[in-house]
């Protein structure tokens, strides 16, 4: 199996070898979940200023996460057949590079937060250091996989501390206002995402000494991987009665289950790549259809 997100050709432009080595279609995938946590948090439309911090936010934090993913994996990347292509590995982009983008976008990061609200701003190093330990954590435990699902949650976090920390007064407030359902319905959407990522790499990784619940359970990770999702479905439709949103995100929630489970048929054929991203689409469609229901 020869997919993977991150590879790119030596023949492509240094701007597309960049662009595949920030896999920067997630950043803009993931954009939906951050502002849907924005606009339940506030149930309306938050300012366009808001909203293009978080973008910011995003873009600068989830450009430090992967590049420094790549840059801890590009010893164990050389290595698997799957991600010979990385630009880090085929010295595209070298290491002197990757670490300068790091420094950039943790300082730009930091300063969008500081410029959201102080919650967001006192909260951010704690949300860094989930980030930045992610590649690390994977040498020793398979709930390494409920870490990098838990980057994707805090993106529906952070946007709704963007938003709902300019109405509130304290952090118990702002944490009682927080959409959980949604937080943590990405997160399990997100473990069954990971994993169409490790099952092919399940063996590999079983040599390298890595951990996932891929190498933990071999066969039964893809099951365990969908059991994770339609735990995502159910959690999505408790969000989208608890915040009272309306037949729009019901529609969406149920939408957003029925690719996961032709993402999930997709896998169980072998087809991972296109397992993968239809999982992003998944996410997509549920982020807008509970934005559109907030709106409307």
């Amino acid at each position: 199996m020869q997919w993977d997100p991150g590879g790119a050709a030596q023949s492509q432009s240094k701007l597309y070898i960049y662009l595949r080595f920030l896999r920067i279609e997630q950043i803009f995938f993931s954009l939906p979940n951050a502002y849907m946590g924005a606009f339940v948090a506030i149930r309306k439309i938050p300012s366009l200023y808001t909203l293009l911090l978080i973008f910011l936010a995003l873009f600068f934090l989830r450009t430090a996460g992967m590049t420094n993913d790549n840059l801890a994996d590009r010893e164990i990347d050389a290595k698997n057949p799957r991600t010979r292509t990385r630009p880090l590995v085929t010295g595209k982009i070298t290491v002197k590079e990757a670490k300068i983008i790091i420094a950039v976008s943790l300082v730009g990061f930091f300063i969008t937060a500081y410029f959201v609200n102080i919650y967001a701003f006192i909260l951010s190093p704690l949300i860094a250091l989930i980030v930045m330990t992610y590649p690390y954590m994977k040498r020793y435990t398979e709930f390494a996989n409920y870490q990098i699902a838990t980057v994707q949650g805090l993106a529906v976090f952070s946007g709704a501390v963007a938003a709902l920390g300019l109405y509130v007064s304290s952090f118990a407030q702002l944490l009682a206002g927080i959409p959980w359902f949604f937080v943590i319905a990405t997160i399990f959407w997100a473990v069954g995402f990971d994993l169409y990522n490790h099952i092919p790499d399940a063996e590999f990784d079983r040599q390298m000494g890595l951990h996932s619940f891929a190498v933990r359970l071999g066969d039964k990770a893809l099951p365990f991987a969908g059991f994770n999702q339609l735990l995502s479905v159910i959690l999505a439709f408790m969000g989208d009665y608890f915040y009272h949103l309306g037949y729009i995100a019901y529609l969406a929630t149920a939408l957003h289950g029925l690719i996961m489970a032709y993402a999930y048929y997709l896998a169980s054929k072998g087809d991972f790549g296109r397992a993968f991203y239809y999982n992003i689409y998944a996410s997509v469609v549920l982020g807008i259809g509970v934005i559109l229901a907030v709106i409307f």
